[in-house]
């Protein structure tokens, strides 16, 4: 079973046999804020001891989360668990404004 995503910038996501295509600004960008995403709650989880990159959490805030929303967090907890928030809003944004086909073969 085949999934295209289509995005509301005309991007594309591709869903096919256990791996995924992305193709155009949107897709892309929302290929990081799940990076981002991820990143953080890896953090937020383990309390601080895991990240899936040497300081992951505040280089995906710094990086990926502060650009899109404007706002700088603070380095503390608090200010992770604000960040991802914002990430998974901006997330779900995306997503509720896409198209999804399924194929079924």
């Amino acid at each position: 079973m085949d999934t295209e995503v289509i995005y509301q910038d005309g991007s594309l996501s591709t869903f096919a046999g256990g791996g995924s295509f992305h193709d155009g600004p949107l897709a892309i960008e929302r290929l990081r804020l799940i990076t981002a995403k991820h990143a953080l709650s890896t953090y937020l989880r383990t309390n601080g001891a895991m990240q899936l990159t040497a300081n992951g959490a505040q280089l995906a805030i710094k990086n990926v989360i502060e650009p899109i929303t404007g706002k700088t967090y603070k380095r503390s907890r608090n200010g992770k668990e604000e960040a991802l928030a914002d990430c998974e809003m901006w997330i779900d944004a995306i997503e509720r404004e896409a198209v999804v086909l399924v194929e079924e073969t």
